[in-house]
This record gives C-alpha cells, structure tokens and sequence, in this order.
C-alpha cells in the first residue's frame, strides 16, 4: 500500500497545479482527474488499486478509445472556464476565429479543426503520462 501511494504521490508532485484537476485517466469510462486518483489510492480502494497501475505503466486508460475520449472531456472542461470572446485562431488561409463555445463544437463533431485540438491534447496528455 505505501509504495503505491509513493508512486501516485511522486507522479502527482510533478503535475503542474492545473493540470491536477483535469481528466488524465479513464476506467470503467469513468474519468479520474490526478488529485481523485491520489485520494483512491490513499483510501486503499479497488478503484485506487486498478488506477495506480495505470499510473505505473503510464497508460491513461484500458481502451483504444480512451486518449480520444479523455483529450475531448479535457478540452470541454477547459473550454468551459473560458468568457465567451474569440480567443482561438487557426493557422491556413484563411485563418479564423473561435469563440470557446465554436471551438467545443468543432471539436465535439471531430470537424478538421477540431481533429487538430484533439491531436494536440493527446499530445499533451502523453507528455503528463510520461512525467
């Protein structure tokens, strides 16, 4: 039990402050930010036990699917906090502007920018793994 939590601990310790309270895993499509991960391992449950071996192998979830689904409920969650003026260009010809709420629903239908978001994000999501 103590090396699982120094394990998750150190992992956590890593993550920038923000990241912490975003989704990074899922299990039994249930998402888990790090601090609920964190709070399942200190508590010895079942679900803390399945979720530190994720954090061990450094996989964010148990399905193929699970990267996508996680970079979309970590760009809707972020998206959210944001006030509604355009904030979000994209680059190509010709470049446009997103407000939050455009920009969740290109990403949402998996539209070409959207795609890009969701790329990006796993990108990121793979860097944090990895810390």
């Amino acid at each position: 039990m103590k090396h699982m939590l120094e394990t998750v601990q150190k992992f956590f310790d890593k993550l920038p402050e923000y990241e912490r309270d975003l989704p990074l895993f899922i299990l039994d499509s249930t998402a888990y930010t790090p601090r609920a991960t964190l709070d399942e391992v200190k508590r010895g449950t079942a679900t803390g036990k399945r979720l530190q071996i994720l954090v061990e192998q450094k996989r964010l979830g148990t399905l193929a699917t699970d990267e996508k689904t996680l970079a979309k409920l970590r760009l809707r969650t972020l998206l959210a906090t944001k006030p509604d003026k355009p904030l979000f260009a994209t680059l190509g010809l010709p470049s446009k502007v997103y407000r939050p709420r455009e920009l969740a629903a290109e990403i949402q239908a998996e539209s070409a920018v959207g795609r890009q978001w969701i790329e990006a994000e796993k990108e990121q999501m793979k860097m944090l793994i990895s810390l």
